[in-house]
């Protein structure tokens, strides 16, 4: 099966007919990734299996005619592909003759970028970030080789392939599977419908590939504007964040930005880190939602923190569900409050002091604070969102009757800082959710 393929040819003919082509078993021995590729990506033809999924030797191709009654078009079409096949043939026997190991220095020939070195000084640094991510012999040897198939022909003339036959080497050069594997799918995703890749070093290897070429583009100058993109890295940075997700990775978004930016010598580094993280959660944006996620929700936990990828959503997930709930939009309402005051007003670094909480009001919030703040904490700790916001949101009738009761700007300067100390600690809590202040209440 092959969707792509199919509606590409639907909609390039208009009246359709198939044909069943051959070509010679012999060509059965080259790699069928080698196989499926000549025929789909330089031909437009389906590549046939038997039940078991082995590759046959015959292909469909769809015609823009009625029949073939002579089979004149099929001939034509099997001597293209045969010729194409040959071709194909004569750079697997040629790659075969130097190992991936051999051929490493050889990527000091292969220009990545003309800032940024060759693919060697990018196989370099992916080594080095694979070594901060995690302690993996293989995970190393897999990264000093992955982009060594791009010094042979096959993937020259079949560019479609490359980690691919880089996988299909090193796995007939005798490399560890894990090896093999982390190298054949390490391109993945391509897109947000491409699948993660399948095997743990195989993540963590795309990760590193597609976050040093997202955080060396930005730190020579090389931004996506508009249309022009030549390095792909919207689809880039996509794909990491994808792989962040799919996998449930720990790592945090920003120190990973400063681990790729560590053998980049950048003046404004500190910007330039602050303008990859924003490219980054944009791309988090574009994910949650397509999972379903409303866009004040994405306002409200992408405002803060997100620690890694898979807490933001399920942050965004929990306050999704209850945002809707009476308790809790009465205090997103009061939590708007709260941030305009503290927005407004300068707030002395200091903590609450009892002997200033005057009015019963103010004393009643502070105390249920106090005895529901470790409940709050212990479940964000857990990863319970959902209780956490259930917890916040019980402090609704409490926050209301303080604000009802208590003049928070008052003259007296002792009492307006104690007071506006209370409602930033509240509000630094909630902060470690989402800034619910960005929730459209309804009639909004």
């Amino acid at each position: 099966p092959d969707p792509a393929l199919m509606d590409m040819v639907v909609h390039l003919n208009e009246y359709p007919s198939v044909i069943c082509g051959h070509f010679s078993e012999s060509f059965l021995e080259l790699p069928q990734e080698v196989l499926v590729t000549v025929m789909r990506h330089h031909q437009k033809y389906f590549s046939l299996t038997d039940e078991v999924g082995d590759i046959q030797a015959h292909f469909l191709t769809v015609l823009n005619t009625d029949a073939d009654p002579d089979g004149r078009i099929r001939k034509g079409h099997e001597n293209v592909l045969k010729a194409r096949l040959e071709d194909a043939a004569f750079f697997w026997k040629s790659d075969r003759k130097k190992s991936l190991v051999e051929r490493e220095e050889d990527l000091d020939q292969v220009l990545f970028q003309e800032q940024l070195g060759t693919y060697q000084d990018k196989s370099a640094r992916v080594c080095q970030l694979c070594a901060a991510m995690q302690e993996d012999p293989c995970l190393q040897e897999a990264a000093r080789l992955c982009k060594v198939d791009l010094t042979t022909e096959m993937v020259r003339e079949f560019t479609e392939l490359q980690g691919v036959m880089g996988g299909v080497y090193a796995r007939e050069d005798g490399c560890a599977e894990e090896v093999w594997r982390a190298i054949y799918e390490h391109y993945k995703p391509v897109s947000l419908e491409d699948a993660s890749p399948q095997t743990p070093l195989g993540a963590v290897l795309s990760l590193a590939d597609k976050l040093d070429s997202v955080v060396g583009c930005f730190s020579v100058g090389i931004v996506p504007k508009g249309s022009s993109d030549p390095f792909a890295l919207r689809r880039q940075a996509q794909g990491l964040v994808k792989v962040l997700f799919d996998h449930e990775m720990n790592y945090l978004l920003p120190d990973l930005v400063e681990l790729a930016q560590k053998p980049f010598s950048v003046k404004n580094a500190p910007e330039v880190r602050d303008r990859i993280l924003h490219f980054l959660t944009g791309r988090i944006r574009r994910i949650f939602q397509d999972k379903g996620l409303s866009y004040d929700v994405l306002n409200a936990v992408l405002a803060v923190d997100s620690g890694t990828v898979g807490h933001a959503y399920q942050r965004a997930k929990s306050l999704d569900k209850i945002k809707s709930e009476e308790d809790f939009e009465a205090l997103a309402i009061a939590y708007k409050r709260i941030k305009n005051i503290l927005t407004k007003q300068p707030v002395e670094l200091s903590s609450i002091s009892d002997k200033y909480l005057e009015e019963p009001e103010e004393r009643n919030l502070y105390a249920t604070f106090v005895e529901i703040r470790p409940k709050i904490l212990e479940n964000l700790e857990n990863h319970s969102y959902t209780a956490a916001l259930r917890q916040m949101a019980s402090l609704r009738d409490t926050v209301d009757r303080f604000f009802d009761k208590v003049l928070v700007l008052t003259d007296e300067d002792h009492l307006r800082q104690n007071r506006l100390r209370l409602l930033s600690e509240i509000s630094q809590l909630f902060l470690k959710v989402a800034d619910i202040s960005e929730i459209i209440q309804k009639g909004e």
